[in-house]
């Protein structure tokens, strides 16, 4: 006679598969994790490594180049526009108070 599995055998029986399987896929899932986060870390590393050789020389070019218009500038303002400036209002000061002097001879005393 055959022996029949009781319902209880069978459910223990199914929980047990479905926990070794469970168990499988965990390690699977942790390989895949691993395998994932180690070429994120490699990913990374170029990118990083890409950016100091070709993106850092390049900001420190145009870190050079406004240092260098800012010294222009600097230059340009001390030598040309400073001594302009101090023309036009030498001048300025000048037509005032001779305006102001002027004022002062057609004024009619009371």
């Amino acid at each position: 006679m055959p022996t029949l599995i009781s319902l209880a055998d069978a459910r223990d029986i199914i929980v047990i598969i479905y926990g070794v399987i469970g168990i499988i896929f965990f390690f699977i899932a942790m390989i895949m994790l691993m395998v994932v986060g180690f070429t994120v870390k490699g990913l990374v590393g170029s990118v990083r490594q890409l950016l100091d050789e070709s993106v850092k020389p390049t900001v420190e070019s145009i870190r050079g180049a406004a240092d260098t218009v800012r010294g222009t500038t600097e230059f340009v303002g001390r030598s040309a526009v400073t001594p302009i400036v101090r023309t036009y209002g030498m001048a300025a000061g000048v037509r005032k108070g001779l305006g102001v002097l002027a004022g002062f001879n057609k004024r009619k005393t009371k």
